[in-house]
């Protein structure tokens, strides 16, 4: 990265203070993030590499799917009019959109209209992002913060610096999903992997969200990880696919004998991989074309096949036949293409509405959440306290989460503790009074806590 003048960096420094003492945001209305939760890598019971919730875990019919729209490129006008507030809320309120996707440039880019990438001009980037998260949390939808560039491995250390600040102001949020590599080019996988241990590990000591993460030929590959993936000690990370409808193919082969981009995103997924779909495009790989509509629908068959969450390119009104906007459009007001008005058929078919899940502060409507003692423990949006996931319990029982531990008022009870996939941590009998849980790891859990013909389970976190 070039240096930069003394009054770009203080200008620079100045943000980067804005964002660490950004004040918490609060979603305006309950969407896919307060239903389904962070979402989490995991294998269903074939072995076969799925995307679930935090709020049911990994298990054969939790697994989630989201979909919606990736912006383009953040250095067009054409472009950044829809990296805004307002927009967002638009594609929600018409497109019924569940995830966006901020594909932010990242090196000394400079199309001479007025934006610059992150290399170059970092306020002006980190601004058009912060807005872009904010308004995705705001609506409850989820946002991948993507490090749009297809040299990433040449950037590492401004990436790491990146995503340490991004992990440590958004990294609580469920919303937020980080993608560290957009399509890498004829770039080996060990190279790739080199990257994303190092940047992976920044993030994991603020957040342990999902992780997207890039593979060979332009996201074409994930297969190539297979054996070899991503060191990530929380083991949340997926692997990115990416196609354009007319340009590759879903099963088999081609013609000249190269193996067909959804055949090697299956490898992936049978191997236990979970796959994510970030970007994807209606017509030719060169955002070109028209969509053929019969290609476009074979793809759909594949991905929903695969439970595969998806992005589509791209929610701008840039000149090409992939933008699912009209030039008229405003951020206010979208006028559809031929591309856009597909997938907003595709999007139609997504819940248009959502259940606040017992781990986000809500009821599951299996028992009634607080028990028989009618007291409301809150939420469990980041902040640590606990929250009842069912409850079978009497009047002379409760359970409290402070401080790093397990509060248990009444009889002795058995404690098991669960990493959110569903993995048992723990299992202590005989416990009543306090439980200390400190030397947990940081990260989400659940316990459950049962005897004497009472049963809780609490959904708690340890900082």
């Amino acid at each position: 990265m070039k240096k930069l003048p003394l009054i770009a960096f203080l200008s620079s420094m100045a943000l980067c203070t804005s964002f660490a003492a950004a004040q918490d945001i609060t979603p305006t209305r309950v969407g896919p993030v307060s239903q389904y939760g962070q979402l989490m890598t995991g294998k269903n019971s074939q072995g076969k590499g799925r995307i679930y919730g935090s709020c049911e875990g990994v298990k054969d019919g939790a697994e989630v799917q989201v979909r919606g729209m990736s912006l383009y490129w953040s250095l067009m006008p054409q472009a950044v009019e829809f990296w805004s507030e307002e927009a967002i809320s638009t594609m929600v309120r018409d497109m019924n959109i569940q995830i966006v996707r901020a594909a932010m440039a990242t090196g000394n880019e400079d199309w001479s209209n007025g934006y610059q990438g992150y290399g170059s001009d970092p306020n002006t980037q980190l601004s058009l992002m912060k807005t872009v998260v904010e308004a995705a949390i705001k609506n409850d939808i989820y946002v991948i913060i993507d490090w749009h560039s297809h040299n990433a491995n040449e950037q590492t250390e401004a990436s790491k610096n990146f995503f340490k600040q991004m992990a440590q102001t958004y990294g609580k949020y469920d919303h937020v999903i980080f993608e560290l590599f957009n399509e890498p080019t004829d770039i080996a996988w060990g190279t790739i992997k080199t990257y994303a241990d190092q940047v992976v590990s920044v993030i994991r000591e603020y957040s342990d969200n999902l992780v997207l993460v890039g593979t060979p030929k332009w996201d074409q590959n994930p297969q190539a990880a297979i054996g070899n993936e991503v060191n990530d000690p929380k083991k949340n990370t997926a692997y990115t696919l990416h196609y354009y409808a007319n340009s590759h193919c879903w099963s088999g082969q081609y013609d000249w004998g190269g193996t067909c981009e959804g055949t090697n995103g299956e490898e992936a997924i049978n191997a236990g991989l979970s796959v994510f779909v970030s970007e994807w495009g209606t017509a030719d790989a060169s955002g070109g074309g028209n969509p053929d509509q019969g290609r476009n629908q074979s793809w759909q068959e594949y991905i929903n096949k695969h439970q595969l969450s998806w992005a589509n390119w791209s929610a701008s009104k840039i000149s090409e036949g992939t933008a699912a906007f009209e030039g008229s459009s405003t951020k206010t007001s979208l006028q559809y293409t031929t591309s856009g008005n597909l997938v907003k058929g595709y999007l139609a078919t997504n819940p248009t509405s959502y259940t606040k899940c017992a781990a986000n502060g809500g009821n599951n409507g299996n028992e009634n959440q607080g028990g028989n003692n009618g007291e409301n423990n809150g939420n469990n949006n980041g902040n640590g306290n606990e929250t009842p996931i069912f409850v079978k319990a009497n009047v002379n029982f409760n359970v409290s989460f402070s401080d790093n531990a397990l509060h248990i008022a009444g009889a002795p009870m058995t404690v098991e503790i669960y990493s959110l996939k569903g993995d048992k941590l723990m299992a202590i009998n005989n416990v009543s009074g306090t439980l200390s849980l400190a030397k947990l790891p940081a990260g989400k859990y659940f316990a459950r806590v049962h005897g004497n013909a009472t049963n809780m389970v609490r959904a708690f976190q340890i900082k």
